[in-house]
């Protein structure tokens, strides 16, 4: 396949190695603004957890950087994993620039997917999630971490075809893809226990620090039940995950997930481990809607001066 990715992120860039391992064309497509920041060479360091013995990667890729999507271009699929503020100028970068490619999406969403994105071919887009994380070092090395499973969302109109044009690039590329029913919910849902999570690294400092902290980890919890107003002013309802996480008390959720979730060498601690992004952005999204609608989020106006 000849897929293009947009930008060159932490997350697009682990999956597009991936691919162009399998003998996909990669193409990146930079802004023309951060010509001066992205090298050609791409330096990964990943941890591989496809198979039940993680493996450790450390590659150096020669990648193809483009400036300008050609107006007649002939890619099969174009590879969108963005930050939320990013999705509206992605968007609007790719309007009559899609041609015949499938588009996926495969990011984290606050707003209707379906909406963000109207301006584009709706019979053309796919909507996902990964299942990876890290961080940058510097604007050219990546140190990252990506498990054996991806999701597909059953929103979209896209044909059965290229819904499994997307199955197959990730099967052949190893990894197992999970159909994920009620993805909407599942956004709104994984959202918010990022900010909740957020939350607790703006406090800490650091998600190596959060993840070493009982105390930390347990306030999770407590996060979640004061965020849970936000979801029910959107008409929906905590998942299993979270409503389980907002449930039982904050002590013997620090425990559990200090003693077995973000244990030495677990998967999840493998993802976040890298992880020195900026954070607060989703937090101070959340604390700007609640006060839009007059609602009180303590936990968030606690930390206000602590946001971007």
């Amino acid at each position: 396949m000849n897929i293009l990715v947009i930008g060159r992120g932490v997350i697009s860039s682990q999956y597009a190695w991936t691919f162009k391992e399998n003998g996909n064309n990669i193409d990146f497509y930079i802004r023309p603004e951060s010509i001066d920041k992205y090298k050609p060479m791409l330096n990964l360091k990943l941890e591989d957890r496809r198979k039940r013995q993680p493996k450790k990667n450390n590659v150096s890729w020669e990648t193809n950087l483009i400036y300008e999507i050609p107006q007649y271009h002939n890619y099969d699929l174009i590879f969108v994993s963005v930050n939320i503020e990013q999705i509206s100028s992605v968007v609007k970068t790719l309007n009559n620039k899609v041609n015949n490619a499938t588009v996926l999406f495969f990011n984290n969403f606050w707003e209707d997917p379906i909406k963000q994105t109207e301006i584009l071919p709706q019979s053309q887009l796919i909507f996902g999630f990964p299942g990876a994380g890290g961080g940058t070092i510097g604007a050219n090395t990546i140190n990252g971490a990506f498990t054996s499973i991806i999701m597909i969302g059953d929103i979209g109109t896209a044909s059965k075809e290229r819904v499994q044009q997307v199955y197959t690039l990730f099967e052949q590329a190893g990894f197992s893809v999970k159909r994920q029913a009620n993805f909407k919910k599942f956004l709104l849902n994984h959202f918010l226990l990022n900010v909740a999570i957020e939350i607790e690294v703006l406090k800490e400092g650091s998600f190596i620090r959060l993840m070493d902290s009982i105390h930390a980890l347990g306030n999770i919890s407590i996060n979640l039940r004061q965020l849970k107003p936000i979801i029910k002013e959107r008409g929906m309802s905590y998942d299993a995950l979270n409503t389980l996480l907002s449930t039982i008390s904050s002590k013997i959720i620090g425990i559990i997930m200090s003693k077995f979730i973000f244990k030495s060498g677990s998967t999840a601690r493998a993802l976040m481990e890298g992880n020195n992004t900026i954070t607060g952005r989703s937090a101070k999204l959340i604390l700007d809607e609640a006060r839009r609608k007059n609602m009180h989020i303590y936990i968030l106006e606690n930390i206000r001066k602590l946001l971007p």
